[in-house]
């Protein structure tokens, strides 16, 4: 009689006890905090960023320097040189502004602004004007320090603000705006919003009336038209203008600007006249391309230290104090209990031992006898 093979044994290992990860624990003990420290660190700095180096870093640059330039195709003027009144002429106004880092500080901006309104074709011009400016960097206030003047002249008075440069933050208001052709500043109104180059802009309006700017010696009669025989006079020099800007409120860009000017020769008592300039000066597109740059490149700066950074930094500090004080240890022991309890519980129903099956294994299915094997019920015969 064959003997029946050995059945085989399959053996059952009960699960081990779970480990507890102390060397993991201590150095998460011993980071925790640090964590706290750097989240604290990163929550105070957001709110200085926010409340006191924010607004301090948030002003006009100390240095800059850029070219404005408005023109007119259709322009009229009188030519002195040729003693003639020419009309349908193009006259262009570039104004180049200069920041003088050297002379400005944490609160005051010094720029040097020189304008010349003149006709290319023929070499000729009609105003020139150097301004040296000194302002607050916040709000755009003129003051008259740092050696601020016009025409090298540090007696005329400068106030109100420039053209150049208007407040962070511009309001739905109206401007006390300076002039430099009649040496004062005049009301610029807010009227209305559009959109230049893309951007929002405020409209402000400023309404110049005739002002007597200059007194000219040696002036003929004739070319006043006053009537009787030709002779020398003083003429009186008047200027008026029209004036539009459209500024970025974000930045107090001036992102595009319109001056329609006018200026006179009048005899005493207004007696006679003679048109000095009539032009509608208006910025080019290239000027508007370039300050609305400008201003694109100060919002996204102000944006970051308004919000972003501050955002920033206090969402993650808090992060890292939660991080750092959470008890996020008795959370895992509470869970490695509960993982230990399941375990004990599992282990008391499995065979702590051996586990042997009768029969062979060679017969797919498990039939479970072998060749020697007698068949179920009976004996071999």
């Amino acid at each position: 009689m064959a003997q029946p093979e050995e059945a085989p044994t399959v053996t059952e290992t009960a699960p081990g006890p779970v480990a507890t990860g102390r060397r993991g624990l201590r150095w998460t003990g011993a980071i925790r905090p640090v964590l706290a420290g750097l989240g604290a660190f990163l929550m105070v700095f957001g709110l200085l960023l926010r409340f006191y180096a924010g607004p301090r870093l948030i002003a006009a640059p100390a240095g800059f320097n850029i070219t404005v330039t408005l023109t007119d195709p259709r322009a009229s003027y009188f030519d002195e040189s040729a003693l003639t009144t020419r009309h349908g002429v193009a006259l262009t106004y570039n104004d180049t502004i200069r920041g003088d880092a050297a002379a400005s500080t944490g609160t005051i901006a010094v720029w040097d602004q020189f304008t010349v309104l003149e006709d290319l074709k023929r070499n000729i011009q009609l105003i020139a004007t150097f301004q040296r400016t000194a302002f607050d960097r916040h709000t755009g206030e003129l003051t008259n320090c740092c050696g601020a003047s016009l025409n090298d002249d540090t007696r005329v008075r400068q106030d109100g603000i420039s053209v150049v440069f208007w407040p962070i933050g511009t309001q739905k208001t109206t401007y006390q705006v300076y002039d430099t052709n009649t040496e004062r500043a005049w009301p610029a109104s807010y009227s209305g919003t559009a959109r230049v180059q893309g951007l929002l802009t405020y409209r402000f309006t400023q309404r110049i009336p005739v002002t007597v700017v200059q007194q000219m010696p040696g002036v003929p009669t004739v070319l006043l038209g006053i009537p009787g025989t030709s002779r020398n006079i003083v003429a009186d020099r008047t200027f008026q203008a029209s004036n539009t800007f459209w500024v970025d409120p974000r930045t107090g860009v001036p992102v595009s600007a319109e001056e329609r000017i006018l200026s006179y020769l009048r005899g005493p008592g207004g007696q006679g006249s003679l048109m000095v300039a009539d032009a509608d000066l208006r910025m080019t597109p290239a000027s508007q391309r370039a300050l609305a740059a400008v201003a694109r490149q100060n919002a996204s700066s102000i944006t970051t230290l308004r919000q972003a950074g501050p955002l920033g930094g206090l969402l993650l500090g808090f992060l890292l104090v939660l991080a750092g004080t959470f008890p996020f240890r008795r959370l895992r022991s509470v869970h490695l209990r509960r993982v230990r309890s399941r375990h004990d519980r599992g282990s008391g129903r499995r065979a702590r031992g051996p586990v042997r099956f009768r029969g062979s294994s060679r017969l797919p299915g498990g039939a479970g006898h072998g060749r020697g094997a007698p068949p179920p019920g009976g004996h071999s015969r």
